[in-house]
């Protein structure tokens, strides 16, 4: 390795701040073919740490797409992949894998410490559900879609300007999480997408998003991308009423000194008695055979949720799983990592005349 500077070539570009990247967090959330080419030009940009989540493995199908995995990788999980091929391009970059959904990868805490956050996502349900958490802590976001021969690249900087949110109707909103196509979850079947357009519009958010952590923000908040026709043009949004993904967290929030390693017993003994220390997804309690009572243990394997899970071992009685979001409802034992609570998690805490207080684990 010599002398020379890295970044010589950029240093050259107006406005161009090395150090600037340096002193940066990006949140990658989504590793398939956007999620690579994303990550792969912010590490090679200087951006200092990356925090990369998904919950999926790298298939064959990924390979002609997504420049940070190899044959070697298939069967792999897609985050470690890519943290490892990005440590390659670049020696100076922090990368941090999260294998997981991104309820569960990434915090509210860490989503708020970041300079700014890459949606790459291929399901509606997924990409509001992203939008939504950014929105509570005024995390700048910025989501990349792509088709076939076109894709969009959409942001939100601030939770009172209009979103992608507000684009849709509120059945569109509340869509089902299913990896149609990244711009119309209505086809009738999944769309492909290729490199060209994949590099391209991950491009346009890679821009965005240095322009972001370097506080030039872009004037346009959507761009249209059209490769047959060669155009490329920014749309408008104006803010819908009835759009929920403009509230962010009220009031302070106050540090916790456990983090998700904690036990639920050891983070319910730190409230005052009539708090109820909630998390923002339900987690699995045991079975409960509603004619026997109180708590029955399941006997036999674990089916698909939703359907019986097994059947009482006194009265025979068919089981349902039960699920909860107050944490005093978990064993005492259970780890709040292990009930989906990420690291530096934002956990609501209703006071017993129903208001809020909020705490925020430690990393």
């Amino acid at each position: 390795m010599t002398g020379e500077d890295r970044f010589a070539r950029e240093r050259l570009v107006p406005g161009w701040d090395p150090e600037a990247f340096s002193r940066a967090t990006a949140v990658v959330v989504g590793l398939g073919a956007l999620g690579n080419e994303a990550a792969k030009n912010l590490a090679l940009a200087g951006i200092g740490r990356l925090v990369l989540c998904d919950p999926d493995t790298v298939e064959a199908t990924n390979l002609s797409r997504s420049v940070l995995f190899g044959p070697h990788d298939v069967g792999r999980s897609k985050t470690e992949a890519a943290a490892e091929a990005l440590r390659r391009l670049s020696n100076s970059v922090v990368v941090e894998s999260r294998a997981h959904d991104l309820a569960a990868g990434v915090g509210l805490g860490e989503l708020a410490s970041a300079d700014v956050v890459l949606s790459c996502l291929d399901s509606l349900r997924s990409r509001m559900r992203l939008l939504g958490r950014c929105a509570l802590v005024e995390a700048p976001l910025v989501d990349g879609a792509t088709g076939p021969w076109e894709g969009e690249i959409r942001l939100r900087l601030d939770t009172q300007e209009a979103c992608y949110g507000c684009t849709l109707t509120a059945h569109q909103r509340s869509s089902a999480d299913v990896p149609w196509s990244c711009l119309d979850d209505t086809t009738a079947g999944p769309l492909g997408t290729s490199i060209a357009t994949t590099a391209l519009v991950a491009a346009w958010m890679t821009q965005a998003a240095l322009r972001s952590v370097l506080g030039m923000r872009p004037p346009y908040r959507m761009v249209r991308i059209e490769t047959l026709t060669g155009r490329s043009e920014p749309v408008l949004m104006t803010r819908a009423p009835d759009c929920p993904h403009h509230r962010p967290i009220q009031g302070d929030i106050t540090p916790c000194p456990l983090n998700n390693r904690a036990t639920a017993g050891e983070l319910t003994a730190t409230m005052p008695p009539g708090d109820e220390p909630l998390t923002w997804s339900r987690f699995p309690l045991s079975p409960r055979c509603r004619a026997c009572h109180p708590y029955t243990e399941a006997v036999g394997d674990r089916p698909a949720a939703g359907s019986l899970v097994s059947r009482c071992d006194r009265c025979g009685r068919g089981l349902r799983p039960r699920f909860s979001n107050r944490l005093r409802d978990a064993a005492p034992k259970a780890r709040l990592a292990e009930l989906g609570v990420p690291p530096q998690e934002i956990l609501p805490v209703r006071r017993p005349r129903g208001d809020y207080t909020w705490h925020r684990l430690s990393s």
